[in-house]
């Protein structure tokens, strides 16, 4: 690194160091001094009407827990399942909150729901905490490329609630003018249907209207073709979303949330300064009540080098780290994600690809599934159904169905010539064609 760059990088850092002590996060991060009343709900009743859920929120002055789910993705079904079915830990606390439960993306408006920077729309199920004013406390959430078991759990959620209802109802909370703006809710909401990416996705899929519901994948959609549109789009940063901890070098407990259990020998963390053990309470300028809240302040951060001010307890005492990112930290794998796989980011290879006969030993095996696809390229050049394939533009690398598709999207254009290498009865062959120009 230069001198130039190294003075930059400092002075970023001071600058970010300067504004985080503006607040006196020691008083924010200490001891609670509100008392969370009583509940006032003897049964729990998941809403649906939003305004009806915010007007009685400013009258008992309660927090909201709204939760988004997509019904017909089985993703986090089971985890709808447990917060619809309460338990010995959660009814308790859902009885301390205005609780609702929205079923549609149709109905995400952005004067509340800020999702470009609070919600993972890759996700079937997610979680919101709000003011009475529809200031967002936090979110909850997650899935990685494992499975969509390993970021949230029960004890994750409630202990969450738990620092929501805390932070809620302590006296000093609005002094502290920590939990962004009250939205402007005059006039109609703010619908993905009115974001900039919809038009342009509205004609590459038209029946998206005609659906009986709108996913929150195909927000993300929306969201992505807008991204695509702009003159300093980059295909190979801009679609890591929601990094986890370990893009940082360190891991937090899943049912404690905001406990550090491991932290990477060299990695950004380390250089911080963090340790095992330390608690992580303030990240972006935010307080945090989740591993899901830390994440969110990584994703509001740069794709390129970042600085990110954090607060955390040792032992009990207060300190600050500055975590300092380099190029491409945010990388993940996200071939899981739909908006990836199955999103509007690159061209189709004129086929599914099934699962070979030789997938999982090591070298790419893929059936081709051409119904439907008659008059593609790839079919005109000579590609039956089933074929095995087994190299695309000379990649070999064993894949399964959303790898491949992700791979191909990230690094194929319309336009692109595509040499597919073909195996039948021990021999191979190799089939040529163009990608079509939308």
């Amino acid at each position: 690194m230069s001198l130039r760059s190294r003075f930059l990088s400092f002075a970023v850092s001071l600058v970010a160091v300067t504004s985080f002590a503006a607040t006196d996060w020691r008083q924010v991060m200490g001891p609670n001094e509100g008392t969370v009343p009583a509940p006032y709900q003897q049964n729990v009743e998941w809403r649906d009407d939003l305004d009806a859920a915010f007007a009685e929120a400013k009258r008992e002055n309660r927090p909201l827990f709204v939760t988004f789910r997509c019904p017909p993705c089985d993703q986090c079904s089971w985890f709808d399942a447990v917060v619809l079915r309460g338990s010995n830990t959660l009814t308790p606390l859902y009885k301390q909150f205005v609780t609702a439960r929205i079923t549609d993306a149709k109905y995400l408006d952005e004067r509340v729901f800020k999702v470009r920077e609070f919600q993972d729309l890759d996700m079937s199920w997610w979680g919101y905490f709000l003011s009475p004013d529809g200031q967002i406390y936090g979110v909850y959430g997650g899935k990685d490329e494992v499975s969509d078991q390993t970021r949230i759990s029960e004890d994750g959620l409630a202990n969450a609630m738990e620092r929501v209802l805390a932070h809620h109802y302590d006296p000093r909370r609005p002094q502290w003018n920590i939990d962004g703006e009250i939205p402007n809710l005059s006039g109609r909401p703010v619908t993905p249907y009115d974001f900039p990416g919809a038009s342009s996705y509205l004609r590459e899929r038209p029946g998206l209207k005609s659906q009986p519901c709108l996913h929150c994948h195909q927000v993300n959609d929306i969201i992505r073709s807008e991204k695509m549109a702009s003159p300093d789009f980059n295909k190979a940063t801009d679609f890591y979303d929601w990094p986890f901890p370990e893009n940082v070098g360190m891991k937090l407990d899943i049912d404690e949330g905001l406990l550090v259990t491991e932290v990477t020998p060299g990695g950004v963390a380390d250089k911080a300064g963090l340790q095992k053990g330390d608690v992580i309470m303030v990240a972006d300028g935010r307080k945090l009540f989740s591993s899901t809240d830390f994440r969110g302040a990584l994703h509001r951060a740069s794709n390129g080098p970042a600085t990110i001010a954090v607060y955390y307890n040792r032992n009990g005492q207060p300190a600050q780290a500055v975590l300092q990112t380099d190029e491409n930290w945010k990388e993940t794998k996200n071939y899981w994600r739909k908006s990836i796989y199955d999103g509007p980011i690159g061209p189709s290879p004129g086929f599914f690809p099934l699962k070979g006969p030789n997938q999982g030993k090591g070298s790419l095996s893929l059936k081709a599934f051409t119904k439907g696809k008659p008059n593609h390229p790839a079919t005109k050049a000579g590609l039956t159904p089933n074929a095995e394939i087994v190299a695309v533009n000379g990649m070999r690398e064993d894949m399964n169905t959303r790898e491949f598709l992700t791979w191909f999207k990230m690094n194929h254009a319309d336009g692109d010539e595509i040499t597919l290498t073909i195996k039948k009865g021990g021999q191979e062959d190799e089939i040529t064609y163009r990608l079509p120009r939308s």
